[in-house]
Formats: structure tokens, C-alpha cells, sequence
């Protein structure tokens, strides 16, 4: 019962009124906000991460389990972009009553009927989508087969999957590992800037506990001459903290409940979630909730740390012992080692497999940069030797404690190594996605051998696509062992490609800048194959043949060689810039149903759009502005109470007869040396960090470094330093009156 006393007296202190409450109000206010703007942040969190996980386990929850022998239900499923969305349509045939049920559906609809998901059914009366899926609507899908309320989806009933070779059995649902559009950029995006914007706030925190610490000193003094033992006194400064903890926590559900309902209308890269999954699981939840107390009490609690707190004095240590290295180190160890999963601790590249190490990885090397900028800092500053008195005062100083200069400035830093390792990372994704851009004015029509004539023949007149043509793209390799890739198509798609004219069945072109040479002897498929003597050189063009370099050939040259029969498919030319030519094409192949499919040479060959980037990119610079705002608050309020903490030394030396204006470039100079070294350190690591990520992403993606935009960050982080302390100066003239000097 004692212990629970003793912080019960420290509560009623921070809350009872009189003196000891108005000296604690500015710190119980700062810590309820920074407690409460915490919280809110991770009961956002947590509830986001729910909201995904519910997410993918629908997802996964509805993929087919595959048998390769005969089945109950045979399936064909289709994804192709709709407007600004993707749409998903799944057909399906029963070949018995046993068949299984899909998620969401009560019933497998019948051939000719088709149930879609509720944003599916809003758009179905669109004359283009009606013509596509010309089926008869008989139902909407339940929410426990989407994977949110925005998903455009439909399971149409069909027939004749089973006879072809496009479907595949299927004895059920559930089989996971789907493919899910919540990608592990996303989820690294969410973790590593909770991480930039948390850390900012325990600075906060920090500061907080340190506003009137003078007064709460002298009232812990006077607690021990009443007879507290030194334990109690830590006990009661706990207390203290405690209250501001609870308010925080209060404030923070609060904030939460109030920003919920604009969190779940959020939609990133097309991603939505169900309002009832936007809550945080219990894990998160409690331990959001057990993270209250522990955010308050714990930099209270440290920071008795270096106080000898006695009947008649408070005692501080003037000088704290020399930082150890080791720890520091390990920190950034374990992330080199943890974003090194597949060198070093045998885990397959995978993006499954690699996120948790991402995660770990980088959290550590990030939490490694405060940790390691106080070391850097003490162990330059010890060298440093003479110079103008503003500079020798700051620089003593730091010698005598670098660490409050350091906190000052280790929110500032910590954001600015989040958001060059983001970017790196955005840069680097963007600039490799920008290499595998591919032409323009090409689709692929993929169709089954029955409808393959009447497929050709309604979308070769549909407006937009200027012809339909069956092509092959073979792998050659030549005789060095180099492997290229064989296109065999006719006149009109090679002079779309290549730009050719006066092009004639029987010409054979290769692509200027590569290895190979007209009459150079190649192997395809285990069939020599010639490269015509004829063959003129020709530039790339709208081409991006699959290795680098290429040899086009008309059909005749071919058959001439007798090439294998492989790697054929249909190219469909469309009209550059009419971007509603591939949905007018759908549309006319909607009575063919599964039977066909129309995809976008991007889509075909693994491109993208760039929504999700240019999603990153807001995020990044709305988080970045975010963070430096908070960090800003808790650099002014840390100011303020080295202003407090100092007055009698600022007073004494003005007194003295140091001027104003050097006391104030001393000031600036403290907390400039340390951002320097913070900047030097925050990059290196970021930069590191980003390309050990990169890495990660993928083997073939090359590390981009944006000097220009490290550069302006690093400008921005300076600025702010600089504009705080600025800010805090005019209160330098009030700490240094002569009545400072006064002690009683």
C-alpha cells in the first residue's frame, strides 16, 4: 500500500491546486498533449494495421484451393483495369451439387447470371461494362468476399472452362499466399513513418518532464527533510507524471474518435477498407493503452537519473560519464544485419519473407541515428580548441553535456533521415519503373483456339484499334551464348515498332546497338535460325525487346527457316493517346466471356502506373511537414527549460560583463554543432538504409540518390534549428536580470 500512496501523493501535487499546481501546469499540459497526439497515432495505427490484416485474410480467404485431377467447380478469373480502378471478374462452372461456395456468395450463379460486388453494381449500367459482361445481375457479394467496399468484383456463371485449358479445378477456398494489393512498400511506409513521427514525440515528452524542474526540485527537497525516503521521492515525481498520462490518454481517444471517420474514408493506391475493421486489435490496442503510463513516468523517472536529492539540496552530477560506443553500434548492426536476411541468415528473397527483416532492419538503423549523433557529437567537441568567445562558450558547454543540446536536436534529425530513406527508396522504385517503360500503342489479345477467328475479327473493327496481328516472340541464343529475342510479326506491327518503311513480307531488321550482325547464326529452341544477310539495322523505336537487343523477322523468313511453332499470340494496334480503345475492345468480346482476355503491353509484360508513387510522395512530404512541426515544438519547449535551468549561469555572466548578443550566439552555436554532425550522420544512415531496402525490393532495381533533394532537406532542417532558436532568444533578456542573481 505505501507504493501506491506514495504515487497517489504525487498525483494529488501535480492536480491539487495552489503553487505546486501552477508550477505544474505548463509540464502537465505539454505532457498531456504530446501524450495524447501519441496515442491518437498509435490507436490509428493499430487500427489500420487491423483494417489490413482483416483485409488480406479475406483476400486470402477466397482463393481457390487447385487440384490437378477432376473437380466439383472449374474456374477462369480475369483482371483488367477499370477508369482509375482494377476489376476482377471470376467465372465459374459447377460440375456437380458438391461444388464449393465461394466467400460472399449464398449460391454459384447459373450461365448467364453474375453476381458483383456493391461498387461493381453501381458502375454495371455503364453501356461499355454492360456490353462486357452482358450477363444478367442476380445478387451482390457479402463483405466477407472483398476485399473492401470500393473492390470492383464479379463471379459469373459459365461453361465450357472445364473442356478448355484456361481454367484449373478447384476442390475449395481458402488456399492464402493471394496475391494482395497492399504492398510490402505500403506496410514499410506505414511502420517507418510511425517511427519518424513517434520519435519527435518522446522528445517531446522529454522536454516536458524537464519544464519547472527547478520548482520540483526544491519541492522533492522538501519532501525528504519531511522524512521520504529517496525511493519515495522517485515514486512521487512518478505520481506527478501520472496524471499528466491519464489526461494524455484521454485526450489521445479523443483525438482518435475524431480523426477515425476521415482515416477510413482515406483511400491509398486504391486500397479501401470496411469501416468495421478500422479498430485496433486487442494485441496493438493494449499495448497502445500500456504505453500511456510508461511514456509519462518513463522520462521523469530517467531523469532523476543524475539528481542526489537531499533534506537540504539538490544535488546534480556536473559531469556524466563517457558515453559508451558498443551499444550504439550493435543497434546499427542488427539493422545492416536484419536488411541482410538472404546473405546472411538464409531467408528466401521473397517479398513475404524479407518484410518482417525490412521492418526490424530499418527501425533499428533509424532509432540508431539519435543514438549514436550524442557519441559523434562528445568525441569531436573534446577536440576542439579555441576561437571566438560565443563559439568557446557553446563548445564548452557541449564538453561539460552534449546530451540536452543533442535531445534538442535529435527530433529534427530523426524525421530528416525518415524522409531521405523514403525518398531514396521512392526515387530509386520510380527511376527503375521509368527504365522498364514500354511501348505505347500495343495491347495483347489473349483468346482460345476456338474463338480465336471471330475474337480477331470484331475487335480488328472496333474504333481505336487500327488492326489485329498474330506475332511470335521466340528466345534466340547466338553463338556467344547471348540470349535474344526473336519477334516474327508482319509489315504493319514492325513499322509501328520500329518506324520502317517500305517494309515487305520476307525483311528481316535488327536493332541497332546490339551484338548482333546480319548473317550472324543463332539457336532457337534447339532449330538453327540465320539472321538474314539482308537484315537492315534499325533503331529501337517503340520496341523494348526482352534482353537489350532483338531481330525482327517478317513471317515468310520464318517459314522459310521452318521456326518453331511457339510464343505466339495476338498484337492488337491502338491508337496512341485514346485511352478508351482497350474498353471498347472488352466490350466487344463480352459474349466470348473467359473465353478471352485484352491486356495492355504494360500490364502484359509487368509495368505499372505511377498513382502508387505519386500516393508516396504526398504522404512523404505531409508526414515529413508533420514531424518537423513537432519536432519544432519540442525544440522550443527544450529551449525554454535550458533557459530556465541556466538563468543564474546566463545572469552571472552577463553580470559579469559578457554581452547579450555573444550569451545568444553561444546559444546558437550549442545547438548548431550538434545538427551538424546530426545531418552528417542522419544521411550517411539514410542513404545506407535506402539501399540496403532497395536491395531488398529487388535485385535488378538500381539505388537513385537525389542530392537536390537531400540537399533542400538537409537546408530545411538547418533553417529550423536556426528559426527556433531564433525564436527563443528574446526570452535570453528577461533570464538575465540582475534579480536572477537573487537567492534565498
Amino acid at each position: 500500500m505505501s507504493l501506491l500512496n506514495d504515487f497517489a501523493l504525487g498525483f494529488r501535487l501535480a492536480v491539487g491546486g495552489g503553487r505546486t499546481f501552477r508550477a505544474n501546469l505548463p509540464r502537465m499540459v505539454l505532457t498531456t498533449v504530446g501524450i495524447g497526439l501519441s496515442v491518437a497515432m498509435l490507436l490509428l495505427l493499430a487500427s489500420a494495421t487491423h483494417a489490413l490484416s482483416e483485409r488480406s485474410d479475406r483476400i486470402d480467404g477466397r482463393e481457390p484451393v487447385t487440384v490437378g485431377g477432376p473437380a466439383s467447380l472449374y474456374v477462369s478469373s480475369q483482371t483488367t483495369p477499370d477508369g482509375d480502378r482494377t476489376l476482377t471478374a471470376t467465372w465459374l462452372e459447377a460440375a456437380g451439387p458438391d461444388a464449393p461456395v465461394p466467400p460472399g456468395l449464398a449460391v454459384i450463379p447459373q450461365p448467364g447470371e453474375m453476381v458483383v460486388s456493391p461498387a461493381l453494381a453501381e458502375r454495371i449500367a455503364d453501356p461499355l461494362l454492360r456490353e462486357r459482361f452482358p450477363e444478367r445481375v442476380v445478387g451482390t457479394i457479402a463483405p466477407d468476399g472483398l476485399d473492401g467496399p470500393d473492390e470492383l468484383f464479379a463471379y459469373v456463371g459459365a461453361t465450357g472452362i472445364r473442356a478448355a485449358s484456361w481454367g484449373f479445378a478447384v476442390s475449395g477456398f481458402g488456399a492464402g499466399a493471394a496475391t494482395d494489393s497492399a504492398s510490402p512498400q505500403l506496410i514499410f511506409l506505414l511502420v517507418v513513418g510511425v517511427v519518424v513521427l513517434l520519435i519527435p514525440m518522446l522528445v517531446l515528452l522529454s522536454a516536458a518532464s524537464r519544464i519547472g524542474g527547478a520548482e520540483r526540485e526544491r519541492r522533492l527537497s522538501t519532501l525528504r527533510l519531511a522524512g521520504a525516503r529517496r525511493g519515495q521521492v522517485h515514486r512521487i515525481a512518478a505520481g506527478e507524471s501520472l496524471a499528466g498520462a491519464l489526461a494524455g490518454g484521454g485526450l489521445g481517444l479523443a483525438l482518435y474518435l475524431a480523426v477515425r471517420p476521415v482515416a477510413m474514408e482515406l483511400e491509398f493506391d486504391g486500397i479501401t477498407v470496411f469501416h468495421s475493421d478500422f479498430v485496433p486489435g486487442w494485441p496493438l490496442g493494449v499495448a497502445a493503452a500500456l504505453l500511456v503510463p510508461v511514456l509519462a513516468i518513463g522520462p521523469a523517472w530517467l531523469g532523476l537519473r543524475r539528481l542526489v536529492v537531499e533534506p537540504l539540496a539538490v544535488l546534480r552530477n556536473a559531469k556524466s560519464e563517457r558515453r559508451r560506443l558498443w551499444w550504439r553500434l550493435v543497434l546499427l548492426a542488427l539493422g545492416v544485419v536484419l536488411l541482410l536476411p538472404d546473405k546472411l541468415l538464409g531467408v528466401s528473397a521473397s517479398p513475404g519473407s524479407t518484410l518482417p527483416f525490412l521492418l526490424a532492419g530499418s527501425t533499428f538503423l533509424l532509432i540508431g541515428v539519435p543514438a549514436v549523433m550524442p557519441w559523434f557529437t562528445e568525441f569531436v567537441v573534446r577536440r576542439i580548441r579555441g576561437g571566438s568567445p560565443a563559439w568557446q562558450l557553446a563548445v564548452r558547454r557541449l564538453q561539460l553535456d552534449s546530451g540536452t543540446p543533442n535531445r534538442v536536436v535529435a527530433g529534427v534529425v530523426v524525421v530528416l533521415a525518415g524522409v531521405i530513406t523514403l525518398q531514396t527508396m521512392i526515387g530509386s522504385t520510380a527511376a527503375h519503373a521509368n527504365r522498364a517503360q514500354i511501348a505505347t500503342g500495343i495491347a495483347y489479345l489473349n483468346v482460345t483456339e476456338s474463338a480465336e477467328a471471330e475474337a480477331v475479327r470484331l475487335v480488328d473493327g472496333t474504333p481505336g484499334v487500327t488492326g489485329a496481328y498474330r506475332v511470335q516472340r521466340l528466345s534466340a541464343s547466338l553463338e556467344s551464348g547471348r540470349p535474344v529475342e526473336l519477334l516474327v510479326a508482319p509489315c504493319p506491327v514492325l513499322t509501328h515498332l520500329f518506324g520502317v518503311s517500305g517494309c515487305a513480307d520476307g525483311d528481316a531488321y535488327v536493332v541497332a546497338g546490339s551484338d548482333v550482325q546480319a548473317g550472324a547464326p543463332a539457336t532457337v529452341d534447339g532449330v538453327r535460325f540465320v539472321v538474314p544477310a539482308n537484315a537492315a539495322s534499325v533503331a529501337p523505336g517503340n520496341a523494348v525487346l526482352a534482353n537489350g537487343a532483338g531481330v525482327a523477322v517478317t513471317p515468310e523468313v520464318a517459314r522459310a527457316q521452318q521456326l518453331p511453332d511457339g510464343g505466339r499470340m495476338i498484337e492488337l494496334l491502338v491508337t496512341p493517346g485514346d485511352h478508351g480503345a482497350l474498353d471498347r475492345a472488352r466490350a466487344a468480346l463480352g459474349p466470348f466471356g473467359w473465353q478471352v482476355a485484352v491486356h495492355s503491353e504494360d500490364e502484359y509484360l509487368g509495368g505499372g502506373s505511377d498513382d502508387f508513387l505519386s500516393a508516396v510522395n504526398s504522404l512523404l512530404y505531409t508526414g515529413g511537414l508533420l514531424g518537423l512541426v513537432i519536432a519544432a515544438i519540442s525544440l522550443l519547449v527544450l529551449l525554454a527549460g535550458q533557459l530556465s535551468e541556466r538563468r543564474r549561469a546566463f545572469a552571472a555572466m552577463h553580470a559579469s560583463g559578457v554581452p547579450l548578443p555573444v550569451l545568444g550566439r553561444s546559444l546558437l552555436w550549442q545547438n548548431a554543432i550538434p545538427l551538424v554532425f546530426g545531418v552528417a550522420v542522419a544521411v550517411g544512415v539514410a542513404i545506407g538504409t535506402g539501399a540496403l531496402i532497395v536491395r531488398l525490393l529487388s535485385p535488378h532495381m538500381v539505388l537513385h540518390v537525389d542530392a537536390g533533394f537531400i540537399g533542400i532537406a538537409a537546408v530545411v532542417a538547418v533553417a529550423l534549428v536556426f528559426a527556433v532558436t531564433g525564436a527563443a532568444l528574446p526570452a535570453l533578456r528577461g533570464v538575465t536580470r540582475v534579480e536572477a542573481l537573487r537567492a534565498e
